[in-house]
């Protein structure tokens, strides 16, 4: 058999779209047809759920209804057996073939033969349906073009989904066209390097049957089978054998073929075999005496017992076994031993694995008048690198010289063991600290700062909602205002409002306006409210357009103490990702500057008018010696060059993180219209601090932040709250861990941890699959982790530790398979 077919289904049937992976090729040497981008299969639950419905409750009760061991007798449930429940036989003196490979379980009499025929009619047309989708199309006929109706190919259904696992995949309608072509599963992943051992040539088969627990089943059939098999043909059988003696023969001879016949199932998807009345066996507790016998030349398991899939799963996840042979539910004992007579038959005429196969199972047809599905159920599970072996390549030639006769009794030589130079809690620690210096030393060249500032936003944006700050009130130009008074409002409207305001005695009052330009009539009456009223403050922007300086009617005074500077802070360049305001600036030092406009006032907008508060309340506001304000007992710490993610901030600016109020709009509001119209009482301005601003529109003062787009005024509401909240309320201000001298060791030090968790969980998980769903959990874990220390004020490197778990596991996973040469068990010594 030349031609070999791989899809790669990689999704999940009932809650993810499959991404569909193509390879075809002839003499096991594959290559990609790359139609990643396009072929695809969506999700389909109804399919899922309703092959769950075939097999749990139209098949399977015609077996059994229960997995547990259970001493009872088995009442089965064929409606062919009487017509009347009362006459059904029990599972002690069941007649010739209907008794079930699975341990006895009571169940209820049902006649549900017609439903599960029709039932498996309807599973097969639903998984036609799926298949006729226009995305999946392509990859049809990609593979109807690479093979030829009268061609031997093998089709393998590379997947993890258990769900495609237990669909009738050679009820496909490709395969009514290409007759010769036989269906098989295997793992979704794989690795090329493990490539199975060709067969050793003896001259004879060498075939251990393990003939296990069997109450209520005759597995004396397939012992003669056996031995009715070839002359050359050596079977060597263990019947009802404890697990040292399975083990002791694994060890000490070579065996071409495995063969099981009793008793199996699975349960918590590990699949088990029960090898006498006592005692059941997994495949971990198999996994050397196994590992011997595929170094010894094992090429083919046949295990002719119920529900088979979770062993194979298993073994395939150690990559051992080339070819399993099994069936994929509950098996009826006379369905199980034609099977094998057929098999086996064909097999020794010398056809290929996959052809007698195919043909044994389509056999098992003219069984399904009395056994539904009896062709569903063999399946063959298949390495996706082996060359699957006919019955001769096990036997030397004909013209061999005569000294290989001996070759049974002797072992492939083995392959010297690696040297290991680390014990393997040493390699993954070794990786683990490889990892996070590799992540850190990114991390310090700002790779990884426009992901991380996304990520905080995220975080920001997850935190429960807080109360609104009653200690503020904002009045809002809105579209309905610039509509009414024009944009931008003259002086006089802009006096008349603060006016409006004035009579209700408030603390301060913000004007997060630009008033450089005369906007008259009223100019005159504005500048006077100013004089009149320290409390009033207004903005100015540096570095910026010249109407952007504060009014030249000011003093030199009201420029030091009645003018903030408004700059935000963005950090990154318009319309790149991670542009948001996320620092508050609190100060900085004109004269440093290189800035030649006329805003020169020290002090931020947010900062005066929060100051103008904390006065009113009588608390202290100091300097201390590294030129941070103290105000009472909380220290507003400015921010280090490297703090967090950002690697390169403006040191020369006295700047904080900008802890925003976990709500959108964190004040009281009003509408200028409803301030002029005198729609507004003392309860909502005295004592409070009034912000006036623009939200509308027309002044484009958006900016983003972890809430989205917000305005300019609403932005500095959040300031002013973080501050007298922090200081007042004892809320906690945004902190990062330790650094020392720009090298931020507490941040490695957390994304050590988490990288050494990557390699412990790679460790321990054995496998690809076993990593990806650890690695999952763990992530989420450290995410809300993440959100609730950001609760407590702390911003923890979520980025950098993903990147290093991930990166640890994945390193910890090629050298555990390609330096050390094989996957380890659990339970080996460190």
């Amino acid at each position: 058999m030349d031609k070999l077919v791989a899809i790669k289904f990689d999704g999940n049937l009932k809650t993810q779209d499959f991404r569909i992976s193509l390879k075809i090729g002839e003499n096991n040497q594959l290559f990609w047809i790359d139609i990643t981008e396009t072929a695809k299969l969506p999700a389909n639950p109804e399919l899922a759920a309703f092959e769950e419905e075939h097999w749990a409750k139209k098949y399977r009760p015609l077996g059994a209804r229960y997995r547990r061991h259970s001493k009872k007798d088995m009442r089965l449930i064929y409606p062919l057996l009487h017509p009347n429940p009362k006459h059904n036989i029990t599972f002690r003196s069941a007649g010739k073939g209907w008794s079930f490979r699975i341990k006895p379980k009571s169940v209820r009499l049902k006649s549900l033969h017609k439903e599960c025929i029709e039932s498996g009619e309807k599973l097969a047309l639903m998984l036609n349906d799926w298949l006729q989708c226009p995305e999946f199309l392509n990859v049809e006929r990609l593979i109807r073009d690479n093979l030829n109706i009268n061609e031997e190919a093998r089709v393998l259904i590379c997947t993890e989904d258990r769900h495609l696992q237990k669909l009738p995949w050679h009820r496909w309608d490709l395969f009514k066209s290409f007759p010769q072509v036989e269906p098989s599963l295997s793992k979704l992943n794989y690795i090329e390097s493990e490539f199975p051992r060709q067969p050793v040539r003896k001259s004879q088969v060498r075939i251990l049957a393990i003939l296990g627990h069997s109450e209520g089943i005759d597995v004396t059939e397939d012992e003669k089978i056996l031995n009715d098999l070839s002359d050359y043909a050596k079977v060597i059988f263990l019947s009802e054998p404890t697990r040292q003696e399975i083990n002791d023969r694994l060890w000490e001879e070579s065996w071409d073929i495995i063969f099981f016949a009793g008793h199996g199932e699975t349960k918590d998807d590990e699949g088990v075999i029960y090898i006498n009345p006592n005692d059941s066996l997994t495949i971990d507790e198999l996994w050397y005496g196994l590992r011997k016998a595929v170094d010894g030349g094992l090429q083919l398991a046949i295990f002719n017992c119920c529900d088979g899939l979770g062993l194979a799963r298993k073994l395939d996840d150690f990559q051992m076994i080339p070819q399993m042979i099994l069936m994929r539910e509950l098996v009826p004992d006379f369905v199980a031993q034609e099977f094998l007579k057929y098999f086996l038959t064909e097999f020794v005429k010398g056809k290929s694995l996959y052809t007698a196969a195919r043909e044994a199972r389509q056999r098992l047809e003219g069984l399904e008048d009395r056994f539904p599905c009896a062709s569903w159920l063999p399946v063959i599970w298949q390495h996706p690198g082996a060359i699957p072996p006919v019955w001769n390549d096990f036997l030397i030639e004909p013209d061999s010289p005569a000294g290989a006769i001996d070759l049974p009794a002797l072992h492939p030589p083995a392959n010297k063991p690696p040297v290991q130079v680390f014990s393997r809690l040493a390699a993954v620690v070794l990786a683990s600290v490889g990892c996070t210096f590799g992540v850190m030393v990114g991390r310090y060249f700002g790779l990884m700062q426009p992901w991380e500032l996304a990520a905080f936003d995220r975080l920001m944006s997850q935190r429960q909602a807080e109360l609104i700050d009653s200690r503020q009130l904002v009045v809002e130009v809105t579209d309905s205002d610039t509509g009414k008074y024009d944009y931008p409002q003259n002086d006089a409207i802009v006096a008349r409002a603060i006016a409006k305001i004035e009579q209700f005695q408030p603390l301060a009052i913000g004007l997060n306006m630009h008033r450089y330009q005369a906007r008259n009539p009223g100019r005159k009456d504005l500048i006077a409210l100013f004089a009149k009223n320290p409390n009033l403050i207004t903005v100015c922007s540096y570095n910026s357009f010249k109407i952007h300086e504060p009014p030249p009617e000011f003093s030199q005074f009201q420029l030091n103490k009645q003018v903030g500077f408004s700059n935000l802070i963005k950090d990154e360049k318009p319309n790149e990702k991670g542009e948001s305001v996320r620092i508050q600036p609190l100060s900085y030092e004109p004269n440093l500057s290189d800035y030649t406009d006329n805003c020169k006032t020290p002090n931020s907008f947010s900062w005066l008018m929060a100051l103008q508060f904390l006065k009113n309340q009588g608390i202290d506001i100091n300097i201390t010696h590294n030129q941070e304000f103290k105000v009472g007992d909380v220290t507003f710490k400015r921010l280090a060059e490297r703090t967090g993610g950002y690697q390169k901030l403006d040191a020369r600016i006295n700047q904080i993180l900008l802890n925003y109020r976990a709500y959108p709009k964190p004040a009281l509001k009003v509408t200028l219209q409803q301030v002029l119209e005198g729609k507004i009482n003392s309860d909502l301005v005295k004592g409070k601090i009034v912000l006036i601003g623009h939200t509308s529109q027309a002044s484009r003062e958006d900016s983003d932040t972890p809430y989205g787009k917000m305005s300019g005024v609403w932005i500095q509401a959040h300031m002013i709250s973080q501050i007298l909240s922090a200081v007042i309320d004892k809320r906690p201000l945004l902190w990062v861990l330790p650094e020392w001298q720009g090298l931020q060791w507490g941040d490695a030090v957390f994304v050590w941890l988490a990288s050494l968790s990557g390699g412990l969980l790679a460790w321990r998980g054995r496998s690809l699959l076993v990593f990806g769903m650890a690695s999952g959990a763990a992530i989420f874990v450290l995410y809300q982790g993440c959100i609730v220390m950001l609760t407590f004020g702390g911003w923890m490197p979520l980025i950098p530790s993903v990147v290093a778990l991930v990166c640890t596991g994945c390193i910890w996973l090629i050298y555990d398979r390609s330096v050390l040469g094989r996957v380890f068990k659990p339970g080996d010594p460190p």
